[in-house]
């Protein structure tokens, strides 16, 4: 147990002495190269954990039992990993998320109708949002979920999404079968499905 454990330690028993209170865990915050890390003990974490947040802040997360030298330590292994992706996390400003929005009701549903005809798929709904790690969703009930910010990539990429989703209303899983048919309607989607991977929705600006 460290200097600042037996402090919070002796801080909460004095504090239960006058009443019920539900423990808080064990938080320690530092600034390493430029950055601000907040070192968290859980008592259910198994394993150190690493979450860069939206506004540059580091999470860390550590087992109760494990020193917050030993966070220090792996932090600073992984720097280049965390300064990398506290930059992917920027936000996109809200005028240009209004615009995309504007532009997505626009373009998607016309689009949408216009593959699915063309190549006899059907769709309950379509639901256009603003979210932060898929393209796109298909559900059970066959109901579209598209990404508002593809309208801010090129249309081989709309397309591959949409034509990807709406494979999904005939398959609803990635096997073989899903790519036969989605590779038969668009040949070059794996392609574009690998480029597609390395466009971050975050770092849209």
């Amino acid at each position: 147990m460290n200097l600042f454990d037996i402090i919070f330690n002796n801080s909460a028993s004095k504090r239960n002495k006058t009443r019920i209170q539900r423990k808080v865990p064990a938080q320690k915050t530092e600034n390493v190269n430029g950055i601000f890390i907040i070192y968290k003990k859980h008592p259910f974490s198994k394993s150190i954990r690493i979450t860069p947040k939206i506004n540059g802040e580091v999470l860390v997360t550590l087992p109760k039992n494990v020193p917050y030298s030993c966070a220090k330590d792996f932090v600073l292994k992984n720097i280049g990993w965390i300064k990398e992706n506290i930059k992917s996390k920027k936000p996109v400003p809200l005028d240009i998320i209004d615009e995309r929005r504007r532009l997505a009701h626009k373009i998607l549903p016309k689009r949408l109708d216009e593959l699915a005809q063309k190549f006899g798929f059907k769709y309950r709904k379509l639901f256009i949002k603003n979210q932060k790690t898929v393209w796109g969703s298909c559900s059970y009930m066959n109901n579209i979920n598209l990404n508002l910010n593809l309208v801010a990539l090129d249309n081989e990429f709309i397309d591959y999404v949409i034509l990807h989703e709406l494979t999904h209303t005939v398959h609803k899983n990635h096997q073989k079968a899903f790519y036969n048919l989605l590779t038969k309607n668009m040949p070059d989607a794996l392609e574009i499905q690998k480029r597609l991977k390395k466009i971050k929705i975050s770092g849209l600006v």
